[in-house]
Order: structure tokens, then C-alpha cells, then sequence
């Protein structure tokens, strides 16, 4: 089971230098999670790159995965998590949510670098 950060998404679906790499988790058969803070990031961006339209069709592809709600355990494990990790509120409630559902959490994002229960999808260095 999985849990994706918005970054692999957005690699994913803006077609970015790592899109290649993201694409094996985003076709995956495995089960994804995905906390209502990732679907936030993810519609904002496609928002703002490609309007209504692109923003809807992006997420209508997250629909096959199993949306998180925020709630009040995953809100104080994220505090610990923020204050623990140095992270922001947003990443410790993605982070908090792949911890408390076992799931390894899936990033390009550089702010989860050496934490348990995370891979990191990095280019390789020119």
C-alpha cells in the first residue's frame, strides 16, 4: 500500500524530469491512499497550469485511489510529526496519514529526505 505525495503527481501529469518514475507508482496496481491534502495540491496546481477542465480530468485519475480524510488522530500525529521532522503542516498530515495507515509515502519532495517509510524519487546528479 502506498500513499503519494502531490510532488509525484504533479511530475506525473506535468510531464517533469522524473515523469518516467512516477509513472510505475500512478499505474500501479497496488492499493494508494491519498489524504485530502495531496487531492488539494494536486487540483490547485492543475488549476492554475491548465484551468477547470485539466484540473477536473487530473483528478477524475485519482478517483481509483482511496481518499483520506483528514481527522483528529491524523491532525495530532501530524503535529508531532511537524515538530519531530521540521516539516510543514501540510506534508505532516501526508506524512502523519502514511504512517497511520502503513503505507510507504511516495515523493519527489526533498523535505521528506531520510525519514522511515519514505522513498524518494531524486534525478540523478548531472
Amino acid at each position: 500500500m502506498w500513499v503519494l505525495d502531490s510532488s509525484i503527481w504533479v511530475e506525473f501529469y506535468g510531464g517533469g524530469p522524473l515523469a518516467g518514475d512516477c509513472a510505475q507508482y500512478v499505474t500501479m496496481e497496488r492499493e494508494i491512499f491519498t489524504p485530502v491534502q495531496v487531492l488539494y495540491e494536486v487540483y490547485r496546481w492543475a488549476q492554475r497550469n491548465g484551468g477547470d477542465a485539466t484540473a477536473m480530468e487530473i483528478v477524475s485519475h485519482l478517483e481509483f485511489t482511496r481518499f483520506v480524510p483528514g481527522d483528529v488522530t491524523t491532525a495530532i500525529v501530524a503535529v508531532d510529526m511537524s515538530a519531530d521532522h521540521g516539516l510543514a503542516a501540510a506534508d505532516a498530515m501526508i506524512y502523519a496519514t502514511a504512517r497511520l495507515k502503513r503505507c510507504e509515502l511516495v515523493t519527489a519532495d526533498a523535505d521528506f529526505r531520510g525519514l522511515p517509510g519514505v522513498t524518494l524519487l531524486e534525478r540523478a546528479a548531472e
